[in-house]
């Protein structure tokens, strides 16, 4: 969170490694026909956080967002994959390559 404010506060942009890496595998393959080809850059920032367990207010604190923008986020994300819920969302995300299931 501090390399994030301070690249911020130098002017530049900062954009964690998680998300680099999904825009990558995406400009990389862009036929693969994955659902989450439609997402914006904001809505796969939103989705790699709920993938992690995050709860709506701990994300909306993180990225300088209400709760209710978060959940209105939440809920494109849940329409435009056409799923219904959080492990849906994160069994999709694995599926497609976007996160990879945690080791235990």
């Amino acid at each position: 969170m501090i390399i994030a404010i301070k690249q911020v506060a130098s002017g530049k942009r900062y954009l964690a490694p998680e998300i680099a890496q999904a825009m990558a595998l995406r400009a990389v393959n862009p036929d693969d026909g994955s659902p989450f080809d439609e997402l914006s850059d904001r809505e796969m920032q939103v989705m790699l956080m709920i993938t992690k367990g995050q709860k709506v207010q701990d994300i909306s604190e993180q990225l300088f967002l209400s709760p209710k923008t978060v959940n209105s986020y939440r809920y494109r994300l849940f329409e435009k994959l056409k799923i219904e819920n959080d492990v849906e969302l994160t069994h999709l995300a694995i599926k497609h390559g976007i996160i990879e299931m945690e080791k235990l």
